[in-house]
């Protein structure tokens, strides 16, 4: 196979894959919402036992710590694709001191997003995770601002 078209392939899958994530994630926390909306019945007894609003905190969090984890795994695959880029346009192309030092810049990016951005989101995150919404608005400015 060519190499940029397998280069082309590389990038096609991280790209799909990183829209994929997004879509997990989003997906997760609507599953909270229609399971508190429409729950089994040997769940709605443990809702009105405890509550909506504690069994919603409780479920989001579940959902918040899946999407962490599953973030936190896709932080390293993006690690992994973006030495494979850099590697296939050192070593499978001809291409010059431009093309590499962006795909230099791509694993510096990746780097910073894994080891610097992600940890603080984690964090933030588990911080707000039972708090009001009306609460800790600078912090949850924050997280917007990080995501």
């Amino acid at each position: 196979m060519n190499s940029r078209r397998f280069l082309c392939l590389i990038l096609g899958i991280w790209l799909g894959a990183s829209l994929f994530m997004a879509f997990v994630a989003v997906t997760n926390f609507r599953i909270v919402r229609e399971v508190i909306a429409n729950p089994q019945p040997e769940l709605a007894s443990y809702i009105k036992a405890l509550g909506p609003d504690r069994v919603r905190t409780l479920f989001r969090h579940e959902a918040a710590e899946v999407n962490r984890a599953l973030f936190d795994l896709w932080g390293y695959a993006q690690v992994g694709f973006s030495l494979l880029v850099f590697g296939i346009l050192l070593f499978a192309t001809k291409e010059g001191k431009g093309v590499l030092s962006v795909g230099l810049g791509l694993i510096l990016v990746v780097l910073v997003m894994q080891f610097a951005i992600t940890p603080g989101i984690i964090g933030y995150g588990r911080a707000l995770d039972f708090l009001p919404l009306d609460k800790e608005l600078d912090l949850r400015k924050r997280v917007g601002t990080l995501h």
